[in-house]
């Protein structure tokens, strides 16, 4: 079994935290977006004191309103946002004073796994083949990527390698304050050193399908810092020198990579989603996470596929709309607009 399955995530870090001091309601002195604060809860705030270095302080002026709770051994945690009337038994901020009682971050980190896995590795040794359209795409999928790490994980298990001096400048520019690790660095050394047994390759010309085992059992997952906005066959397939004990596989729907979302923190978020929200179902981390465009693309496929000619039309029966609505998200409007550019009448 991998060493990384069971990992302690930074919201659950927190809740012991609380648990150990006997904290139920947590405020904040440091500002907080409200939206990510509501639907985030404790992971937003812990992954905020792991990034920031903030201590937790006990503070009885603090009173806020209550916008966040989870039940956690029995007892209802919750978050307080001001202004309001309800006590904080204890506020994150940045230095307490010396006389408050206070709990430093780094505790939070003695709940979380080390070495971080699972490892997220995005590496850039094919930044130079890229043009300069592709390159912007690829700095953007990378900030984004490490939002939506956020959300399930925290900055220490997304790891950047093959980025020389004036790449990791350019990637700051996207990413802020971070905690990630950036270095010019090949992959197995970084994946060696953080002790990672089962690296999963992603790449969509591999010649076996991800399936539930590995994405809950991964100790590391390697992704390409490849956009193809001009195909470049093979290329992908250089990930395999790079970690010669990593085992190739694609995201497949229902055996197509056709309409599997490809941009890298669409397949971040697909890895994430599968391995922390639907137990190992990768169908559907792959559904929630398709876009308008990967759901008409996808469409067009089946459209063709199951399209017939009569009299030099092509037709597709109105029915194959009903099926495929079984197991594919996408609207009637949509479906319409795949069959129009596929030059297929609904009948």
């Amino acid at each position: 079994m991998s060493k990384s399955i069971s990992s302690v995530r930074p919201y659950e870090a927190l809740l012991r935290l609380m648990d150990k001091y006997g904290y139920n309601t947590m405020g904040s002195k440091e500002w907080l977006e409200l939206s990510r604060a509501t639907r985030l809860g404790f992971q937003y705030l812990a992954t905020e004191a792991l990034i920031n270095e903030l201590s937790f302080a006990e503070d009885e002026s603090y009173h806020g309103k209550e916008i966040f709770t989870q039940l956690y051994r029995g007892i209802e945690r919750s978050i307080i946002y001001p202004s309001g009337d309800k006590k904080a038994d204890i506020v994150m901020m940045k230095k307490p004073k010396p006389n408050r009682k206070s709990v430093s971050w780094r505790l939070l980190l003695d709940y979380l796994p080390q070495p971080p896995l699972p490892l997220f590795v995005i590496d850039m040794s094919m930044k130079f083949v890229h043009t300069q359209e592709e390159l912007a795409k690829l700095r953007l999928q990378i900030g984004i990527s490490l939002s939506v790490m956020r959300e399930y994980l925290w900055d220490a298990h997304l790891a950047i390698t093959g980025a020389d001096e004036e790449t990791s400048r350019w990637l700051s520019e996207v990413l802020g304050h971070n905690k990630i690790s950036i270095s010019n660095a090949r992959p197995s050394e970084i994946l060696w050193g953080f002790d990672a047994d089962k690296v999963v390759i992603l790449r969509a010309d591999a010649q076996n399908p991800l399936r539930p085992d590995d994405v809950l059992t991964a100790d590391a997952f390697l992704i390409g810092g490849i956009v193809d906005k001009i195909p470049r066959p093979g290329l992908s397939r250089m990930l395999d020198s790079l970690v010669p004990w990593g085992i190739p596989r694609k995201l497949e729907l229902k055996g197509s990579v056709i309409g599997v979302p490809e941009r890298i923190n669409r397949v971040i978020e697909m890895l994430l989603k599968a391995r922390y929200v639907y137990n190992g179902d990768i169908y559907k981390s792959i559904i929630s996470t398709m876009t308008k465009k990967d759901r008409i693309a996808r469409a067009f496929r089946e459209i063709v596929n199951r399209s017939f000619g009569e009299a030099g039309v092509k037709y597709i029966k109105k029915s194959e709309f009903d099926e495929l609505k079984t197991w594919l998200p996408v609207s009637f409007d949509e479906f319409m607009e795949a069959a129009r550019r596929a030059h297929v009448e609904v009948r």
